[in-house]
């Protein structure tokens, strides 16, 4: 009796990479993500129930459905050739600009800014798609344009910067100025990183700072009270109003103590402390697990820098680097940026704690921005 032929079908790995770095990478992202829908959980239970009829699982599982569509498109892209970033750079930017301008004109407003918009009956923020795509078209920019850090700052403004220029303008336009300030330091970030000299950078930095005073200061927003409360400090008519969130993150951070009340064991999420499970996500953290927790979350944060910043130094080809350096300045920044917000160290901004904040956009804009790194670092790895 002859034996039956055996058939082999290899499923190729889309991870697949001889550095142990990207291991490392994808390792720290899972934690980070696990970690994040694990307090999404905890954080979001409350309001979830009472805005969605009972269903305390409704924003868990919105936001489990992003991080399910963001691995897989992420699994995808992490086979792209590095050409094709080079390639679609502008496509990926007039894509925002369309999105971003959609938002200006039929998008949904909360807390004073206008930053979604519903494509068939799902919620969509475009900014944070666009953190991405700037930093994919600033990257390619370095990398063809060498010598132009070795010019006078006006030589750098050519025409070509509008690409930048004009989704920033329009994030504004909708009263985002959180995401236009974490735009600015990832711009300055990746300039710093390619080597740009101090001097324009100081400039560029201030400019910017002087000009989203002068926003906030103009524009009718909560933006303006916030800053002026963080510069000034609460006052007792205050606390009904715009310091509400600040206080009662306070209160939560200070509750936990040294080891937390445990988990799932927050009074603040009992509609007592604004988006909880977003924006104040740390806060919860701090209250949940105590001062351990918020250490070993910050000590995750830091594990994901050293490993993007060797990433950047085993493989130096300026593409691959500038890409690899706006991703650690967006990812480790904004973290470090909502921590301070919840600290009090700077104004509420209202900015998610990447990778692990409620959010849907905000955590498929992350896993796909961790699967653009790998792109990158397969590709060079096969052909240097």
């Amino acid at each position: 009796m002859n034996n039956p032929r055996r058939t082999t079908v290899r499923i190729p790995n889309l991870f697949s990479s001889d550095s142990p770095l990207v291991t490392t990478l994808l390792a720290i992202t899972a934690l980070l993500v696990g970690f994040g829908l694990l307090m999404v959980l905890s954080a979001s239970s409350i309001t979830s129930g009472i805005n969605n009829d009972g269903n305390f699982l409704h924003d868990t599982l919105t936001q489990s459905a992003g991080v399910a569509l963001g691995s897989a498109a992420a699994l995808i892209i992490a086979r792209f050739p590095l050409d094709f970033w080079r390639r679609f750079r502008n496509s990926f930017i007039v894509i925002g600009i369309g999105l971003q301008a959609a938002v200006l004109l039929v998008g949904d407003s909360y807390g004073g800014n206008r930053n979604w918009i519903q494509i068939g009956g799902v919620s969509l923020q475009p900014s944070e798609f666009i953190k991405l795509a700037l930093i994919v078209w600033l990257a390619v920019w370095i990398h063809d344009n060498p010598h132009h850090f070795d010019q006078p700052l006006l030589y750098w403004w050519d025409r070509q910067l509008l690409w930048i220029i004009a989704p920033v303008l329009l994030i504004l336009g909708g009263g985002d100025i959180g995401t236009v300030l974490i735009i600015g330091l990832i711009i300055l970030g990746m300039l710093v990183i390619a080597g740009a000299p101090a001097r324009p950078l100081v400039f560029l930095g201030l400019s910017a700072i002087l000009l989203i005073v002068a926003y906030v200061t103009i524009a009718p927003s909560s933006r303006g009270d916030r800053f002026s409360i963080w510069l000034s400090g609460c006052k007792p008519e205050d606390y009904e109003g715009a310091c509400w969130q600040t206080i009662h993150g306070y209160w939560a951070l200070g509750s936990g103590g040294l080891f937390g009340l445990g988990a799932g064991s927050s009074r603040s999420k009992w509609s007592w402390l604004p988006h909880a499970e977003s924006d104040y996500i740390f806060a919860i953290i701090g209250e949940e697990f105590g001062l351990v927790g918020a250490i070993f979350l910050l000590l995750i944060i830091v594990a994901l820098a050293v490993t993007l910043v060797r990433l950047m130094r085993a493989y130096p080809q300026p593409l691959t680097r500038a890409i690899i350096a706006g991703v650690l300045v967006w990812i480790v920044g904004q973290s470090l940026v909502n921590i301070a917000v919840v600290l009090g160290l700077l104004p509420v901004l209202g900015v998610p704690l990447p990778m692990v904040s409620s959010g849907g956009s905000a955590i498929m804009a992350n896993l796909l921005a961790i699967g653009v790194v790998i792109s990158c670092v397969r590709y060079e790895e096969r052909y240097g």
